[in-house]
């Protein structure tokens, strides 16, 4: 109990309010996206966004054939009928 006390009183400075602590929030997060985060270069981000796309349009087909075929199954058993044109 004593030690969880003594690191909530570690983690906020007594006196600073939110203001303040909001700016050092942002001016941290600054730094970290700066100065300590690696990007990946233009053909590796090329890549991963092609994988992405690709990934979503598989989910894609393969959410629309499950829909279909559930909804082959179910419809006649709740008697709902798909209208011929």
């Amino acid at each position: 109990m004593a030690n969880s006390v003594a690191a909530k009183g570690a983690a906020k400075a007594k006196g600073d309010g939110l203001w303040k602590r909001m700016s050092r929030f942002l001016r941290e997060s600054w730094i970290e996206v700066i100065k300590k985060a690696s990007w990946p270069t233009w053909a590796e981000l090329k890549k991963s966004t092609a994988v992405v796309i690709i990934a979503v349009l598989v989910v894609a087909v393969y959410i629309g054939v499950i829909d279909t075929v559930l909804s082959k199954i179910t419809n006649p058993l709740l008697g709902m009928a798909v209208p011929k044109k």
